[in-house]
């Protein structure tokens, strides 16, 4: 009753001031009172409640004052703790000041938007309205709201559990109420970003965040409030058993919240006490909201588990279960999982549109400006023509030569088009050129690469005709005939003349009319030179014509040349069946080095 007196003591006497004063402007006379009661907002929120019901609703005229005096009563019954649920009060100051405000009026008009939506349980609405603010942070020169709407955004973000976007939020409001003086809303924000980074299991980030929080607690001790339940959270997670004794052992006696004695319990747990543990959560129960009851649940079922309670465990992870998918339906039935993406597109579309009206806007006025132009010239020429009517073969005469002039010109940009066009074709005829060029250099690089393998080949039969001079004469004669082969290859490729091909298209020509009699006799001049090696590939459960396919390649074939002469559909599947029967790797091993290898081994 004393502090009711009081306001109206207060109302009255201001009241005498501004009709002793007679101030009253374009506004009206309510002006003067909203000055007041946003005077006392800050320090007296109940004062300034009090002098905005007091003024006369005949007063208020006018969409500005109306909206003036909308957002100072919503801000009033904000700090009051009365929370609004509709947007009866606000919706004057959403009409006006979101198209005709000033930055920090707008900032202050989608902050208390937001505010309601979350009021009313609208996450998503009041998501998008704090996102509008955030829109206007290098405008706003109100810093303490701009920080309140990083921290309601970051509880936000921490309902949809993107925790890093929980953690920047509040980092960056508390360096806004470090700018501002607000030491405890600070440290607040500080001691928001160690719990996200804890539920992170960063405890780098968590460390250096504690390093700047805790002189700051020093300093203001009302802030260890804050400061408590996050240091104990930080103790539990990644400190040892010792340590996490020494802690809750040291604030036992202290008066918990449900959450601190969570944690509490959570710790004895961590540490094996846990009748201890049971005891502090049959203090409590969860909360109502999903967060609460998901974080009593999980600290019980560790319990339960590490007691060999399995059964208990597995009821309450039931419930657990059921409560965190009731969340995550709800969060997938709603835009708030996806509205800063979506906030972000509408925002780009927004500037999308804006940058289009910019331009139809400057074609208009280009095109207005250019029909004032076309005007002034017309009645200055209808001026000249009136005054100069005896000049009018003159002035024909001019036009005629301005005809002569345009032609001309018109003349003249025909060649220089015809003069482009030309250098264009030549351009287009030199690139053919360098095309054409680089097309026969890498024919001519492709040419030398296959000279080179023809040669290595070469090389090779004549490496083994010269170590394996003891083969069978069949084998040699072989090796000998496609060196010789060979040879012709190479003389034809660098002469490019098919005479010297001639003897190895005949040669392919013979033996393609008897594939078996060829591969039949090579393996069994291969069986009379190397019988080991026979015994072994029989050994391994090869067949004749799998052992006739591996003398191809014993004899210096390659994998495509032997795929071309036997013409054999299961090509590949031959070799892979040889490759498993033999043990050899699908990729890494060449079959005819392996061959040739075994033929070495078994001399």
């Amino acid at each position: 009753m004393n502090k009711r007196m009081g306001h109206l003591i207060i109302i009255t006497l201001l009241s005498t001031i501004v009709l002793a004063t007679g101030s009253c402007d374009r506004h009206g006379a309510a002006w003067d009172r909203l000055d007041m009661a946003e005077s006392l907002m800050k320090a007296q929120p109940d004062s300034a409640l009090a002098v905005l019901e007091s003024i006369p609703t005949s007063d208020i005229k006018g969409k500005e004052t109306s909206a003036r005096y909308a957002l100072l009563k919503s801000m009033a019954l904000d700090k009051n703790c009365i929370d609004m649920t509709t947007f009866d009060v606000l919706q004057p100051s959403i009409d006006y000041y979101i198209e005709h405000g000033s930055p920090d009026d707008q900032l202050r008009t989608y902050y208390y938007q937001g505010r309601i939506y979350q009021n009313q349980g609208d996450d998503d609405s009041a998501m998008r309205s704090f996102m509008n603010c955030s829109d206007l942070r290098q405008r706003v020169t109100d810093t303490l709201l701009m920080a309140h709407t990083l921290v309601a955004q970051g509880m936000l973000y921490l309902k949809q559990y993107k925790i890093n976007e929980f953690v920047q939020n509040n980092m960056e409001a508390a360096k806004l109420y470090g700018a501002i003086g607000r030491d405890l809303l600070e440290i607040k924000s500080y001691t928001n970003a160690i719990d996200g980074y804890i539920m992170l299991n960063d405890k780098s980030a968590s460390d250096s965040l504690l390093s700047v929080c805790v002189p700051l607690v020093q300093k203001n001790t009302d802030g260890e409030a804050y400061l408590f339940p996050s240091l104990l959270s930080y103790t539990v997670e990644f400190c040892s058993s010792k340590e996490i004794r020494e802690a809750l052992s040291a604030y036992q006696n202290r008066e918990l919240t449900p959450d601190e004695t969570m944690i509490y319990a959570h710790g004895y747990s961590k540490i094996g006490e846990f009748d201890k543990a049971l005891t502090l959560l049959s203090e409590i129960s969860p909360s109502a909201s999903t967060w609460d009851s998901l974080k009593y649940a999980s600290v019980k079922i560790d319990i339960f588990e590490k007691q060999g309670k399995y059964e208990q465990a597995f009821t309450l992870y039931r419930d657990y279960s059921a409560i965190l998918e009731r969340q995550q339906k709800e969060l997938l039935s709603q835009d708030l999982l996806f509205s800063d993406k979506k906030h972000k597109l509408e925002m780009k579309n927004l500037m999308d549109i804006r940058d289009k009206d910019r331009i139809i806007g400057g074609t208009l006025c280009g095109i207005f400006a250019l029909v004032i132009l076309i005007g002034w010239l017309y009645y200055r020429d209808y001026l000249s023509r009136t005054k100069r009517i005896l000049a009018e073969k003159e002035n024909e005469n001019l036009r005629l030569e301005q005809d002569n002039l345009r032609k001309e010109k018109e003349k003249a940009e025909l060649e220089r088009d015809k003069k482009t066009l030309e250098t264009e074709n030549l351009e287009k005829d030199k690139k053919r050129l360098e095309a054409e060029k680089r097309q026969h250099e890498l024919e001519t690089a492709n040419l030398k690469l296959e000279i080179a393998q023809l040669e290595s080949e070469r090389d090779n039969l004549k490496e083994l005709q010269r170590v394996h001079t003891e083969l069978a004469m069949p084998i040699q004669a072989v090796i000998k005939n496609r060196l010789k082969l060979l040879n012709g290859l190479l003389a034809k490729e660098i002469t490019n003349n098919e005479s010297y091909a001639e003897p190895y298209n005949k040669w392919i020509e013979t033996i393609h009319n008897d594939k078996k009699n060829f591969m039949d006799s090579t393996r069994l001049a291969f069986a009379a030179s190397h019988p080991k090696l026979m015994e072994y590939l029989e050994e391994h459960g090869l067949s004749t014509d799998e052992i006739n396919y591996l003398c191809l390649y014993a004899i210096g074939l390659r994998g495509k040349e032997v795929g071309e002469y036997t013409q054999i559909k299961r090509h590949y599947i031959i070799s892979h069946e040889i490759r498993k029967k033999l043990g050899i790797d699908e990729h890494e091993t060449n079959i005819g080095h392996y061959i040739r290898r075994l033929m070495k081994d078994f001399e």
